[in-house]
């Protein structure tokens, strides 16, 4: 009777345990997943409703990202679609005011001003969701069935790369902010172990821009297909194509530097000093969600 009872008392306690989502530990099991958060992304008034959601490996895997639209981006041309949608460096404040979000999260310094190409991810903006990935495409009601993928890119940490703390943002085919929401994770303290939003402050992210950067114009389209462009092409472009990102198979961990370095573009060869990744050691500061909950 003691052990049937002690038994049921387990198991209600594994239950409360249970994240969100009820269905990532069956979905990412062979993965063993360690790291998560999630983002419900809204706008109340254009009845937009939106999440998604990252799991993150420590063996270099890359990270999944699960979006599910539950309404509101619908086909109407009013509403402008496709819908880009990026992860944005701020989070959004109390009053839901998206241009709090400032702007892409681009520790690499892409900019805007170089459009991105899934072909050549390491080239993207990290917060570019849609540019690598695609963008949401609007429904009749304004629903868009659970779809995921896997961006090799996308990092929980160190600080300067993390999803953390951070927000997404859906656009519309303008640039307009149509939605938007908070990432939490209980990794950081913004979401408690259910990953219900404590609506408390990153506790891993500690320097947050206090102005969006000036993106130049007009953008580019520096690649075209899957054969990276002629070098040649490469220097006739105005702007400069940033130093190509670590994938997480290639550095599980990495710190963000400075190169000086000549690069030719504008048809001029210029010294310039870019962000660079340089690989180390270790495998991030996180127990991981797995370990605590299972």
């Amino acid at each position: 009777m003691l052990f049937s009872a002690a038994l049921a008392l387990s198991f209600i306690a594994c239950s409360v345990a249970r994240p969100h989502s009820e269905e990532v530990r069956s979905i990412y099991a062979d993965r063993t997943p360690k790291l998560y958060a999630q983002a419900e992304v809204q706008n109340p008034k254009l009845g937009i409703e939106a999440h998604l959601e990252f799991v993150g490996t420590k063996d270099g895997e890359p990270t999944f990202v699960k979006v599910r639209v539950l309404k509101g981006l619908t086909n109407d041309p009013a509403l402008g679609g496709p819908f880009a949608y990026h992860i944005h460096t701020n989070p959004i404040s109390p009053d839901g005011n998206c241009t709090k979000a400032l702007a892409h999260h681009d520790p690499l310094n892409v900019t805007e001003g170089l459009i991105c190409d899934p072909a050549f991810p390491q080239y993207c903006q990290t917060g570019d969701l849609s540019g690598k990935h695609g963008k949401l495409n609007g429904t009749t009601d304004g629903k868009i069935a659970t779809f995921g993928y896997s961006d090799e890119y996308l990092r929980f940490f160190p600080e300067t790369h993390s999803l953390l703390g951070r927000s997404i943002v859906i656009h519309s085919s303008n640039k307009t902010r149509l939605a938007c929401g908070n990432i939490t994770s209980f990794l950081d303290g913004t979401a408690d172990i259910l990953s219900r939003p404590t609506h408390k402050r990153s506790k891993f992210i500690k320097d947050y821009p206090t102005t969006a950067p000036i993106q130049p114009t007009p953008p580019i389209i520096p690649f075209n297909g899957t054969v990276m462009t002629d070098p040649a092409i490469i220097a006739t472009l105005p702007y400069p194509l940033p130093v190509p990102a670590l994938s997480l198979a290639e550095a599980l961990n990495v710190k963000l530097e400075t190169i000086t370095h000549p690069v030719k573009f504008a048809n001029t060869e210029q010294n310039i000093t870019q962000p660079k990744e340089i690989k180390v050691d270790g495998s991030g500061p996180f127990s991981g969600w797995w370990d605590t909950i299972w």
